[in-house]
């Protein structure tokens, strides 16, 4: 279990690492551009993630099977992936193209070359990640994902507040990417081993047949991620795109504390339930209720202190985002109930795929009714509505393959104490004696102070994930001590 956790440990670092750009850079941009330029910076981001995802099709993904399972050749089936990855990238741009031109620059309006270059240079051959996590080089591949997203998140603040000017930010990170492509390519031809290596029984086929399901359930799981925003750009405009953005902030910080458990639980859930759905099942109810320990006093602090946060972090500009924030956060109690581990651990994963279809035609109806009447908060309630739409579809899955019913499947004792606990600590933040005597600093005491209560109620309470936690902190701190 050590090498596992430690890998585990290594990726949480890396995921960790590539949203620091999401988290950093917009306080600076939001402070030196207009709300309308940062919003066309926005746009451009959108739009290039939805790329990258369809560009890359998750071919990479496909290096953590295909080495392991031919270890004799990691560098043929590197270049394989490479072959393919390039292949992707170039119909997914030239599909680009032929539509946003057809389309008279609807698509993606004045970025389309600048989206190209961007997919191009940024996707093809970025496969470092997957190939030394396969081969167990986690250090490696925490490397290189923080030295590329420190040189994107310099080269972005840097250019930003010298120039103020989006045109001119959106080139300095197409810069960066390319500066990478040429690294990463005197790299692959310095090490790559390929010609002295056995031949593939199935050089292309095997790769293709897994590739395609999997790559096509990532995309529609990024559509529907990204839809709320494209919807909102192109139906309320770039300024409306900055204060939704702004609005889903604390989103990266929800799924670096989420993803963390997700990650350790699932080996466990495949190692020890393997013939026993029931041990499976445990498993899942404990990680859940460590999520809610962990997630709900994030929901209420942040729903309590949106508005001065808010005003404090981006300027009296993104002052409409706060309510937003606060819509948002209510999707964050959904996330307490992750069920991706307990589908992928019965190698059940096509229910994910499901699940994202559905949210996303629930979150385009949920757009056309309430954007109209609400604005921008009605968009944002309606990507909310979505998360909740996927999260019943999967619980149903699970629920059907283990022979429950939905309830069962919930650890209610815990959630319950749990959210008691959460809301009885709101008694020493609902004055704002916090805030109107130290400002913002009021906010950082307060929640100090609700975090101190909390963890007495969850002791008084004696909920047992609560428990579990404060354990493994005590033995950490014991460990660093000795």
């Amino acid at each position: 279990m050590a090498p596992l956790a430690h890998r585990a440990a290594y990726l949480s670092l890396a995921r960790l690492a590539n949203y620091g750009l999401m988290l950093v850079s917009p306080i600076v941009l939001a402070r030196v551009l207009t709300v309308e330029d940062f919003g066309r910076y926005r746009e451009f981001l959108l739009y290039g993630t939805v790329l990258q995802s369809l560009g890359g099709f998750a071919i990479y993904d496909s290096l953590l099977y295909f080495i392991p399972a031919h270890p004799e050749s990691p560098w043929r089936i590197v270049r394989q992936t490479t072959v393919l990855t390039f292949c992707a990238t170039l119909v997914t741009s030239v599909a680009l193209v032929l539509f946003d031109l057809a389309t008279g620059g609807a698509v993606v309006g004045p970025y389309l070359w600048q989206l190209v270059l961007y997919l191009m240079l940024s996707t093809n051959l970025d496969f470092w990640e997957m190939y030394w996590l396969s081969n167990h080089r986690s250090a490696a591949m925490f490397g290189y994902s923080a030295g590329r997203l420190l040189a994107r998140l310099a080269v972005v603040t840097v250019v930003a507040t010298a120039t103020r000017d989006v045109a001119t930010i959106i080139w300095s990170l197409i810069a960066v990417e390319a500066l990478r492509f040429v690294g990463s390519a005197i790299a692959f031809l310095r090490f790559d081993a390929s010609a002295r290596e056995p031949v593939l029984n199935e050089p292309w086929r095997g790769q293709l047949r897994f590739c395609l399901p999997s790559g096509t359930g990532s995309f529609i799981a990024n559509v529907n991620r990204y839809f709320a925003g494209i919807f909102v750009t192109k139906m309320l405009g770039a300024a409306s795109l900055a204060q939704y953005a702004i609005g889903r902030f604390p989103e990266p910080v929800i799924a670096i504390v989420r993803n963390a458990l997700s990650t350790v639980v699932l080996p466990e859930m495949v190692r020890r339930g393997r013939d026993n759905p029931e041990v499976q099942l445990a498993l899942w109810k404990r990680a859940t209720a460590m999520n809610a320990v962990l997630l709900l006093p994030v929901i209420v602090l942040v729903i309590r202190y949106a508005d001065i946060a808010v005003v404090t972090v981006f300027g009296r500009n993104y002052e409409a985002a706060a309510p937003l924030m606060q819509i948002f956060m209510i999707s964050i109690f959904r996330e307490c109930f992750d069920f991706a581990p307990a589908l992928r651990a019965m190698n059940k994963v096509s229910p994910l795929v499901y699940s994202n279809i559905v949210a996303l035609v629930g979150c385009a109806i949920g757009m056309v009714v309430l954007t109209p009447r609400f604005g921008i908060n009605g968009a944002m309630a309606a990507a909310v509505l979505s998360t909740f739409i996927d999260g019943i579809w999967q619980a149903h899955s699970v629920a059907r393959h283990l022979g429950k019913t939905t309830a069962q499947l919930i650890p209610w004792s815990s959630i319950g104490r749990t959210l008691v606990a959460a809301i009885v600590a709101c008694a020493v933040v609902v004055s704002p004696l916090w805030t109107d005597t130290f400002g913002f600093a009021g906010v950082v005491l307060a929640g100090a102070t609700y975090m101190v209560a909390y963890v007495v109620s969850l002791k008084l309470l004696r909920v047992p994930e609560a428990e579990l936690l404060f354990a493994s902190v005590r033995r950490t701190v014991v460990g660093s001590k000795a």
